[in-house]
């Protein structure tokens, strides 16, 4: 995808928290990369292929992995997000740069084993069950061995998610083998109901550990981590976060 410098279309003037509204309505991006997003840029650069950047949005993590040197494929499912992102890009950085549109992960494809490092933020909480599961198997074949996923996703520990609470945990309790699933995201933040799809699937590191297991990877850190950057309604105790880095063996 080549574009100009004179594309008008602009990124979104930020909330006063910081976040970016996404222009589908599939959530927002945030001022800065998270520490998991920042453990993918510092791998980035040597990893043992090139970098995937899924849900890139305006490039929140593909711009410093590509100041770190990089090569990184910045994916979105909107053009236009691409279109942003490139505009953003420093000349000098464009050749290490490729934009993919598409839907993740049933609409994507990489060879196998091409792929050195692949970040997967704040996306799939967008994701069914059965499609987290589909994106975990994919990943693994696409990455070259010693290559690494880095996942980022929203839990039940948030503070728009307290009506949903007792939901969760009665199906915890259940063993329902996806408790964190909402199926109508406006009911539990009904203010950033415009900005969100239908479906809202909250996770928590049981289901990343299981899922990715399943697929093969070797789990090298897992935990829940506190959002300070979020706005005050989002925020609850520090573990609104999910993050997981995992290798390919």
């Amino acid at each position: 995808m080549k574009e100009t410098s004179d594309d008008p279309l602009v990124m979104p003037e930020a909330e006063e928290s910081g976040l970016i509204n996404t222009l589908n309505s599939m959530g927002t991006m945030t001022p800065d990369p998270d520490i998991f997003s920042r453990a993918f840029i510092q791998f980035a650069p040597r990893a043992p292929g090139r970098s995937l950047d899924i849900g890139a949005a305006y490039g929140v993590a593909t711009l410093p992995a590509l100041r770190s040197g990089a090569s990184v494929i910045a994916n979105d499912i909107d053009e236009r997000h691409l279109k942003i992102l490139f505009n953003r890009v420093p000349q000098e950085h464009r050749a290490r740069l490729e934009l993919v549109t598409g839907e993740f992960p049933d609409k994507l494809d990489f060879p196998a084993g091409s792929l050195g490092a692949v970040l997967i933020c704040r996306v799939m909480h967008f994701f069914d069950g059965p499609r987290i599961e589909r994106a975990a198997a994919k990943v693994m074949n696409w990455l070259a061995p010693g290559g690494k996923v880095f996942v980022v996703g929203e839990t039940p520990f948030i503070g728009t998610a307290k009506a949903f609470f007792p939901t969760y945990e009665a199906r915890l309790k259940a063993g329902h083998p996806w408790p964190g699933v909402v199926e109508n995201a406006a009911a539990h933040d009904p203010k950033r109901a415009g900005s969100l799809p239908s479906l809202f699937h909250l996770l928590d590191e049981r289901i990343l550990e299981r899922v990715f297991t399943a697929a093969g990877f070797e789990i090298e850190r897992l935990e829940l981590f506190a959002r300070p950057d979020y706005p005050a309604d989002i925020r609850l105790d520090g573990r609104e976060s999910v993050g997981l880095i995992a290798v390919k063996k």
